[in-house]
């Protein structure tokens, strides 16, 4: 009994050794206590009870973790900046069709696009893309990780970026 007790203390002392390393926000200063706690290891026995180096008082704090994407919105996710990103984006099909619901043009003629699905398209390049409200809009991979977008009663496409 008494052993097993002095294994979960000596347990629990090295778990809040490692955490009190871990919130110290220099790398070289967390370093050199995880150090001393792994010297003590191989001297033979626990680290000595000496207080790890102090916690700055502004450690830095981990984000949390970013909420799921709507499964339904998936397609050219893997263009967004990455919080937005969903890996299963990878796994659908090459492209989609979609029907445009809100169209604006920038000062260089180049065209944003939402379409009734919810996602915004904005054209990259190429001469303006001429989409009318409820004109059916088609979006497709290209290469390199680019997608091109085109009306559904064309053949004409221009590059496109998904901003949402």
């Amino acid at each position: 009994m008494f052993a097993s007790s002095y294994l979960f203390a000596q347990t629990t002392d090295m778990n809040a050794r490692l955490v009190a390393c871990r919130a110290i926000g220099d790398v070289d200063v967390r370093a050199a206590c995880y150090d001393r706690i792994v010297d003590g290891l191989n001297s033979g026995g626990a680290a000595p009870p000496t207080a790890p180096a102090p916690i700055p008082a502004a450690a830095p704090t981990r984000p949390a973790a970013p909420a799921p994407i709507a499964p339904t919105s998936r397609f050219g996710a893997d263009d967004l900046p990455l919080p937005k990103r969903d890996p299963e984006a990878a796994k659908l099909s090459d492209q989609m069709i979609a029907k445009a619901t809100s169209i604006k043009t920038d000062g260089m003629g180049l065209v944003t696009v939402t379409l009734d699905n919810g996602q915004t398209w904005r054209q990259t390049e190429g001469p303006a893309l001429r989409v009318l409200p409820g004109a059916g809009v088609k979006i497709r991979s290209g290469l390199m990780g680019s997608y091109l977008m085109s009306l559904t009663s064309g053949n004409r496409s221009v590059r496109a970026k998904r901003i949402n």
